[in-house]
């Protein structure tokens, strides 16, 4: 019989429904010990998420469960802005978040969202007609609908400055989030946007 490959608290590999599992035994924000496990069709690419997640436990305390994004936006929104911030902030906050960020990226668990995921939500953003993504003009009585809910999209986009502050908003809660440790970098940070005129 082969003798032990790994110390304790290590954690391990195995066969799981169609693919592999691993897990790592992690120190919680909590300060709690647990299990956290990772999953992937081959041994291969569960080996190097065990990797990487064995390197996050090294660096500090890891989330075991993550909250979604809509999720953990409202906790941010009523536990840390709307007591700590001028009225105005928060107004300004929660308006981006609920017409913007939650249904564009609201359902992505929080420790799943990566730069790339942002990038494309915010390039998408900033080309989409809000007239017609909110619902404005069909919120209108019916004879003064005039564009996108009788089928002439006035092309509402929003404004580079906008986009900006969409982002920023996004950007501070997710600095947040990993003030928490509920993440380990924050992906909004590299994301480009156009050039503010």
């Amino acid at each position: 019989m082969p003798g032990r490959t790994r110390a304790n608290g290590e954690g391990s590999i195995f066969p799981y429904r169609n693919g592999f599992a691993a897990y790592v035994w992690v120190t919680k924000p909590d300060g709690r010990r647990d299990r956290k496990y990772v999953y992937g069709k081959t041994r291969e690419a569960v080996h190097d998420k065990w990797i990487k997640l064995h390197q996050q436990a090294k660096q500090g305390p890891v989330a075991t469960n993550a909250p979604t994004v809509s999720t953990f936006l409202t906790y941010w929104l009523t536990e840390i802005i709307e007591p700590n911030r001028a009225p105005l902030t928060y107004a300004t906050y929660e308006t981006f978040v609920r017409r913007y960020i939650a249904p564009g990226l609201g359902g992505k668990r929080l420790d799943r969202l990566q730069s790339r995921d942002v990038q494309t939500w915010i390039n998408q953003v900033a080309r989409t007609c809000q007239c017609c993504a909110q619902g404005k003009d069909a919120a209108r009585p019916k004879l003064k609908r005039r564009c996108c809910a009788v089928g002439r999209c006035c092309q509402a986009v929003p404004s580079t400055r906008t986009v900006s502050d969409i982002r920023a908003t996004l950007r501070a809660a997710l600095t947040h989030a990993q003030a928490e440790d509920l993440i380990t970098k924050n992906p909004a940070v590299p994301v480009t946007l156009a050039t503010v005129r």
